[in-house]
């Protein structure tokens, strides 16, 4: 089975939809952070990881993956698209299945996945509103770039220190991000 997906820009509409299905959770302010009229302000615990997965890493990670392996993580993870630099970067994407992994892993067992269980989101960078975000555990994803003449790009995940990389057999699946 061959499924070919055709990218999404990236837009507050699209990063809605999947905090709706439960998959991301962007970073923005609390009302508690906004509405605070405390002398020091606030502090608002968004979310604290689970103990069990470690303490928290900052990673700089280099993509130059062109082909669709998706994985996911039993905690959430903080991708930060920022380039101080302005580097002329691949374009990257971040291929979303929009259902968790229990579901995924039963649709994809059963053969019954197609190109409207998935979005390819076009990341955009140094963007206050879409370039950072909580990818929520359990959520099947991955980040591939298109192949082009340019720097492969370049991003920053904040997750816990023993969280695993859970990748997830899908031969028979061959997904194409293709404009």
């Amino acid at each position: 089975m061959q499924i070919t997906l055709k990218p999404v820009k990236s837009s507050t509409k699209v990063f809605k939809f999947l905090e709706k299905k439960g998959l991301i959770s962007v970073l923005k302010p609390t009302d508690k952070a906004l509405k605070t009229r405390t002398k020091t302000g606030t502090v608002d615990i968004l979310y604290t990881s689970n103990k069990r997965f470690g303490s928290h890493r900052l990673m700089c990670i280099g993509k130059r993956t062109k082909k669709v392996q998706f994985s996911y993580h039993l905690d959430n993870e903080d991708l930060l698209f920022i380039n101080p630099e302005n580097i002329d970067y691949q374009k990257l994407y971040l291929v979303f299945a929009l259902d968790k992994i229990d579901v995924f892993g039963k649709k994809l067992k059963k053969n019954l996945l197609n190109s409207k269980d998935f979005v390819a989101v076009e990341i955009v960078y140094n963007d206050p509103k879409l370039s950072f975000f909580t990818v929520l555990k359990k959520t099947v994803h991955c980040e591939v770039v298109k192949d082009e003449d340019k720097q492969h790009p370049i991003f920053f995940v904040m997750e816990s220190s023993d969280l695993k990389n859970n990748k997830i057999k899908h031969k028979e699946l061959n997904i194409f991000v293709g404009e």
